[in-house]
């Protein structure tokens, strides 16, 4: 009964996050009620993957290789044309704007988190995500971030070792997720954060598989990078890694530990000389903000908890799918609470609850519901 929960778990969350959006963004419209909007949807889901689990046309190779470009393209395109054509300006969702201001008060050596975006709230980016999204900053628009990341992950699916129907599975699976065309009308970064980081963890882990720590400098700067994205980037890091940390010999640790620090000398220091005083940090700063939607006894619960469930992993799959039973216990707890404590309507409806960092989880479960053996699981 528990392996079957766990088995049909990442597949009813993918359902479930989706329907969701589609019941808060579907009720703006009069045409069709939202709820035949997610039955359809539902319908379509379950559907496409059972024809992708029974269908015989992934034999041959290279129309299948073909086709998969093909429709990576044509989303990268259409995704670059909801960009150019949607003024950011009239959009009730902050995250561009947060980006975009970290990134230019760095830039010009001001202190970045007592600044306000264009809904008049302050950001919570760390340096890492900034630096993420300067190249699009210099490009004119933190937007074309989201291109560039779809880019990146269809890429590394494509040229990972997977069957071909696996494939394609994670193809339609990203690009028929609301929650990620959402992402992509938002301009927002947070599914786009965790993509970058589950491509990190499947090529480490198919590159080095049970030697994760064979190139420990490298591997240091790159989580260095990846701690001052996220905050929750700790969780899947630390069931990569730390199991494998306590083991190794200690040159390796200081090496390792060395790139962290590298990585975040360089990351912080524009932000250090910045400083304006004590005070203003105390009260203005990024982990007050990522941090004011969630339980703080939640958020210590889900860092300690990866610590514990550790392993030697000769692959990425555990770590995506321990990574995911964490991170959906913490943010469907959150919702709960809120659920019980200010109503459904609210939540879902209103702006009691953000679900965009449902969106979060997307990533996650699509390479949870695909195992090696190119089966939905």
């Amino acid at each position: 009964m528990i392996e079957q929960l766990k088995r049909n778990f990442p597949l009813t969350l993918y359902i479930l996050i989706n329907s969701l959006f589609l019941l808060k963004y579907g009720s703006r419209q009069t045409y069709v009620s939202e709820y035949l909007i997610v039955a359809v949807y539902f319908v379509f889901t379950v559907s496409t993957l059972f024809f992708l689990g029974k269908s015989g046309s992934f034999n041959h190779n290279l129309r299948v290789k073909g086709g998969y470009l093909l429709v990576s393209v044509v989303v990268v395109i259409s995704a670059i044309w909801i960009n150019v054509s949607i003024d950011p300006n009239n959009l009730q969702v902050d995250r561009w704007s947060a980006m975009e201001v970290t990134i230019e008060n760095i830039v010009n050596g001001v202190y970045p988190y007592n600044k306000q975006d264009h809904l008049g709230q302050t950001s919570s980016n760390l340096p890492g995500l900034s630096l993420l999204g300067l190249p699009f900053y210099l490009l004119g628009d933190v937007g074309y971030l989201q291109v560039f990341v779809f880019i990146v992950f269809t890429s590394w699916i494509f040229l990972s070792k997977r069957k071909a129907r696996e494939k394609w599975s994670i193809l339609i699976l990203l690009i028929a997720s609301p929650a990620y065309w959402w992402e992509v009308f938002a301009k927002s970064d947070l599914m786009s954060n965790v993509l970058l980081l589950v491509v990190f963890i499947d090529f480490w882990k198919e590159t080095y598989k049970r030697n994760t720590f064979k190139k420990p400098l490298i591997l240091g700067v790159i989580i260095g990078f990846f701690c001052l994205t996220r905050g929750i980037v700790l969780i899947p890091l630390t069931l990569m890694l730390f199991h494998e940390f306590m083991k190794v010999r200690p040159k390796i640790k200081v090496w390792f530990l060395f790139g962290i620090g590298i990585s975040l000398f360089f990351l912080t220091f524009p932000i250090l000389i910045s400083l304006e005083d004590f005070a203003i940090v105390i009260e203005n700063n990024p982990f007050n903000h990522q941090t004011k939607y969630a339980s703080k006894l939640l958020i210590i619960g889900a860092l300690i908890v990866p610590f514990f469930l550790s392993r030697r992993f000769s692959s990425s799959g555990p770590i995506f799918k321990i990574s995911l039973f964490v991170l959906s216990a913490l943010l469907l707890t959150t919702l709960l609470l809120n659920v019980f404590e200010e109503g459904f309507e609210k939540n879902i409806y209103g702006k009691a609850f953000d679900l965009s960092y449902l969106g979060m989880l997307i990533p996650l479960v699509i390479l949870s519901v695909m195992n090696l053996n190119n089966k939905t699981v």
